[in-house]
C-alpha cells in the first residue's frame, strides 16, 4: 500500500517554532534560524531550547522542550547526531508535528550513522512527526517569512516573492541556487533541502507543492531516487495540477552516478531510465545551471501557446507554430536553425499580411523567418504591424521577435509598448517573446504585459518549445503507462525457474499476441525434420535449453537450412555442442532438451526490444536497432512498462527505428502505430509476469512486410521476488 500523501503544512506553515540547541551566537547552526527569524519578519512565536541559557538573542529560553508547556508546530534540531533519539523522544512527548534536522553524521559517514538514521526515521513515523533531513540545510516560505535554515544566504537579501517552488536534495546547491534566484529576480515561494531523506524526499516535497496555491512552477535539484513509485506519483500529482517540474537531474555519467551516490546515500539509476520518467510525466530537464533558471523564469513568467502539436500525444513531443520575425536576416537563420533542432514548424506568412509588408518594403522577406531589415529604423511601424498581424493570424502558436537594439530607440518603444499592450489584452492573439537589448526598465515592463525578453535568440526559441510542451500537459491520467489496458493471462512459470527455454518465452509472448516466427519444439532428428518440412525451408535449428541462453556463443545455433540432410546434421551438432558445453562447465550431460525449429524469416532489418528490472523504477522497455548493430550504435530509447502507445511511438522515433518502418529501396512501409502495438504488447506480458521478471529481450525483431516477428527470445526470472 502506497504513502499517504505527505502533509508539509506544519513544516512549511508553522505557527510556532522551537529551536533545539539554540545558540545565543547568531552565527552558529543553533543561532542562526533564530536570526533570521526574528530579522526577516517571522510572524509566528519563537521558542529557543537550551539547557545552560535562559536567554537566547533577546528570547526567554527553556532548559527542554518538556518545559515549555505547549506543543510546537516545527522543532529545528542543532544537536550531535548521538542526541537524536532523546530529541525525537521530547518531540513526541511535546506534540510536535514536524521537524527538521540539521545535524551530520549519519548514512553519509558509514554504517552506524546509517543505523543511527533508520532509528530516528522510525521514531517519527511511529509518532507521526514530519522529518526534513537529517543533514540538511532546512527550508523556507518565503511568503510566511518563515526561515528554517542556518545558510545567511537570506541576509544578503530576498528574492522576490513568486509562484516558484524550489527543491534541492544538495544543501549547498540549494543555497547557491537561492542567491541565483535573488540575482536573476526569479520569485520563490518555497526553498527545501531534503539532504539524507530519512523522513521527507524530493518526490514529496513535490507533491505537496503540487497542491500548493502559492506553487506554479516546481524546480528541483536531484542526485538520485530511492522509492520510484513515489517519484512517479509525485510528477503525477503536478502533471494533473497543470504545474511545471523542471529538474536538474546529475549523475548522467557513470562517474557521476558514483559521485552522487556516495554524496547523499541515494540509489542513483541508469540515467536513460530517469529521462523515460521524465519524458512519460512532460518533466523539463535542465543541463545546466542558466537553463535551469531561465526554464523557471519561462514558466513561471510566459504565456502557453493556444496551438501546437504532439505527433506521439506526449508532452514532451509538443511542438508549437512558431513566426521569427526579425532586423537581421543572419539572426533569424539562426534562430530558425534552433527552431528547427527543436521540431517546430516554422509555415511561411499568411498572404494578407505578406502582402502589406512587401508593398510597405519591397525588399523585405515574406517567408518564415520574416526579414523586415534595418528599414524599421525609417519605418518603425512596419515591424510593429508585422507583429500584430502574425499574432493575431491564427497560424502560429508563438511569435519571436529580434529587435537588436531597436527597443531602447525613442522612436519605437512608445509605439512598442502600445502594440505590446493591445496584444496582451487579446485572448486570441499568439504569445510574443522579444529578444534583443533591452533596458532593465523596459523589461520589466514588457514582462508584466506578458512578453518574455531574451538577449540570446536562441533561448527565445527554446522557450517556445517549452512552453509548448507545458501547454501539452494532460490533466487527466490518459498518459499513463498502460493506458488502462488489461494485462494478458499468461502460462504458470514453474517456481523453481531461473529463466526460460526459448521455446517456452516463444510461447508466452504468443500468448500475449506479439507476433513470434513459426516454430517448434523437437526432441530427436526425424521430429526435427518433420516439423522442418511443416513449416517450410529454410529453417533455422537452435538449441532449447533454460540453462543455455546465448546459444550461439556454445555452437548451438545452425541458420539457412534447406533440406532434411541439413536439418539433421544441425540436429546433431547442437545436441553434441550441448553436452560439450555441460562437460567443459563441470556440470553432468544431463538430458538433452531438444532444439527450436524455426521458419527462417525473409526482413530488410532488425528491432531489438526488450524489459528489464530496474532498482529503482521498476520494469522498464527499451527498444531500438537490434542485431549486432545494438552493440555498434546502442541508440535505445526507455519507457515505463507497460508501455501506453504515445511512448512506444516516441521510443520508436527517438531510437531511429522508425527508420526501418518508412520504406526504402523497394521496401514497402509499414504503418509505424503497428510496431508501437507490439512493443505494448511485449511490455504488457513482462507486466503480466509480475515481480518475478528480470529481463526480458526479444533480439532480433525481423522487421518484415507484416510488421516485427519475434525470432528469438531471452527471459530470466527472479527467485527473490517479492
Amino acid at each position: 500500500m502506497p504513502d499517504p500523501t505527505p502533509d508539509l503544512s506544519a513544516l512549511l506553515r508553522p505557527r510556532s517554532i522551537a529551536v533545539i540547541g539554540a545558540s545565543s551566537q547568531p552565527e552558529k547552526v543553533g543561532g542562526m534560524p533564530i536570526r533570521l527569524l526574528r530579522a526577516l519578519g517571522y510572524g509566528g512565536r519563537v521558542h529557543p531550547v537550551n539547557t545552560a541559557s535562559a536567554e537566547i538573542q533577546g528570547l526567554p529560553a527553556t532548559p527542554s522542550l518538556g518545559a515549555l508547556g505547549e506543543p510546537v508546530d516545527l522543532a529545528i534540531v542543532a544537536v550531535p547526531a548521538m542526541a537524536s533519539a532523546d530529541v525525537m523522544a521530547q518531540l513526541a512527548a511535546n506534540g510536535t508535528r514536524a521537524a527538521v534536522f540539521f545535524t551530520s553524521g549519519f548514512a553519509e559517514v558509514g554504517e552506524a550513522g546509517t543505523r543511527m538514521q533508520q532509528a530516528l526515521a522510525e521514531q517519527a513515523r511511529h509518532h507521526g512527526i514530519t522529518l526534513l533531513g537529517p543533514n540538511c540545510l532546512g527550508a523556507m516560505n518565503l511568503r510566511e517569512r518563515m526561515f528554517a535554515t542556518f545558510s545567511p544566504i537570506p541576509l544578503g537579501g530576498l528574492p522576490p516573492l513568486g509562484d516558484v517552488g524550489l527543491v534541492s536534495q544538495s544543501g549547498a546547491f540549494g543555497a547557491y541556487a537561492f542567491a541565483l534566484a535573488r540575482e536573476a529576480g526569479l520569485g520563490l515561494s518555497h526553498w527545501v533541502t531534503t539532504g539524507n531523506e530519512a523522513g521527507l524526499q524530493v518526490a514529496d516535497v513535490i507533491e505537496w507543492l503540487a497542491h500548493d496555491d502559492d506553487t506554479r512552477v516546481i524546480l528541483t535539484y536531484m542526485e538520485g531516487c530511492r522509492d520510484g513509485e513515489r517519484l512517479r506519483r509525485a510528477l503525477a500529482a503536478a502533471r494533473a495540477a497543470g504545474k511545471p517540474v523542471v529538474v536538474a537531474k546529475v549523475g548522467v555519467t557513470e562517474a557521476g552516478a558514483r559521485s552522487a551516490q556516495s554524496h547523499t546515500a541515494s540509489l542513483a539509476g541508469e540515467d536513460a531510465v530517469y529521462q523515460a520518467v521524465f519524458d512519460e510525466y512532460g518533466v523539463h530537464r535542465a543541463e545546466s545551471l542558466e537553463a535551469f533558471f531561465r526554464l523557471g523564469y519561462v514558466l513561471s513568467r510566459g504565456r502557453r501557446p493556444s496551438r501546437w502539436h504532439s505527433a506521439s500525444g506526449l508532452a514532451a513531443d509538443a511542438v508549437a507554430p512558431v513566426a521569427i520575425v526579425t532586423v537581421s536576416g543572419g539572426v533569424g537563420i539562426m534562430m530558425a536553425d534552433r527552431a528547427e533542432q527543436l521540431g517546430l514548424p516554422m509555415p511561411p506568412m499568411p498572404a494578407a499580411p505578406a502582402q502589406a509588408l512587401r508593398a510597405a518594403i519591397p525588399f523585405a522577406s515574406t517567408a518564415n523567418p520574416i526579414d523586415v531589415t534595418g528599414q524599421i529604423v525609417a519605418q518603425p511601424r512596419v515591424l510593429l504591424d508585422a507583429l500584430r498581424d502574425v499574432a493575431e493570424c491564427g497560424e502560429y502558436g508563438s511569435v519571436v521577435a529580434f529587435l537588436a537594439a531597436g527597443a531602447n530607440a525613442p522612436a519605437l518603444w512608445p509605439e512598442l509598448q502600445r502594440t505590446v499592450a493591445a496584444l496582451h489584452a487579446s485572448n486570441g492573439s499568439a504569445p510574443l517573446l522579444l529578444c534583443g537589448l533591452v533596458a532593465d526598465d523596459r523589461r520589466a515592463w514588457l514582462e508584466q504585459h506578458g512578453c518574455l525578453v531574451f538577449r540570446e535568440p536562441a533561448h527565445a526559441i527554446e522557450a517556445v518549445a517549452a512552453l509548448a510542451r507545458a501547454a501539452a500537459q494532460p490533466t487527466d491520467t490518459g498518459g499513463e503507462p498502460a493506458a488502462g489496458s488489461p494485462l494478458p493471462q499468461l502460462p504458470r512459470i514453474a517456481a523453481d525457474a531461473g529463466a526460460l527455454s526459448e521455446h517456452e518465452a516463444m510461447q508466452l509472448l504468443a500468448e500475449a499476441g506479439v507476433p513470434v516466427a513459426p516454430h517448434g519444439l523437437a526432441r530427436d532428428a526425424d521430429e526435427a525434420v518433420r516439423l522442418a518440412e511443416r513449416l517450410g525451408y529454410p529453417v533455422a535449428v537452435k538449441l532449447c535449453s533454460r540453462e543455455i541462453l546465448h546459444k550461439s556463443d556454445v555452437g548451438g545455433v545452425a541458420l539457412n537450412l534447406h533440406d532434411a540432410a541439413a536439418v539433421r546434421a544441425a540436429f546433431a551438432r547442437v545436441r553434441d555442442a550441448a553436452r560439450r558445453h555441460a562437460q567443459q562447465s563441470g556440470g553432468a550431460p544431463g538430458p538433452f532438451d531438444g532444439v527450436v525449429v524455426a521458419r527462417m524469416l525473409r526482413g530488410w532489418g532488425e528491432l531489438m526490444v526488450g524489459v528489464r528490472r530496474d532498482p529503482v523504477f521498476g520494469l522498464v522497455a527499451l527498444a531500438g536497432i537490434g542485431g549486432t548493430a545494438v552493440e555498434v550504435f546502442r541508440q535505445m530509447a526507455f519507457g515505463l512498462a507497460p508501455l501506453s502507445m504515445p511512448r512506444a511511438l516516441a521510443m520508436l522515433r527517438e531510437s531511429r527505428a522508425d527508420a526501418l518502418f518508412v520504406g526504402h529501396r523497394g521496401n514497402p512501409a509499414v504503418p509505424l502505430e503497428r510496431v508501437a502495438q507490439v512493443l505494448v504488447r511485449v511490455s504488457q506480458a513482462a507486466a503480466a509476469i509480475g515481480p518475478r521478471l528480470d529481463t526480458l529481450e526479444i533480439n532480433p525483431f525481423i522487421v518484415t512486410v507484416d510488421g516485427p516477428v519475434a525470432a528469438d527470445a531471452v527471459i530470466t526470472l527472479r527467485h527473490d521476488a517479492s
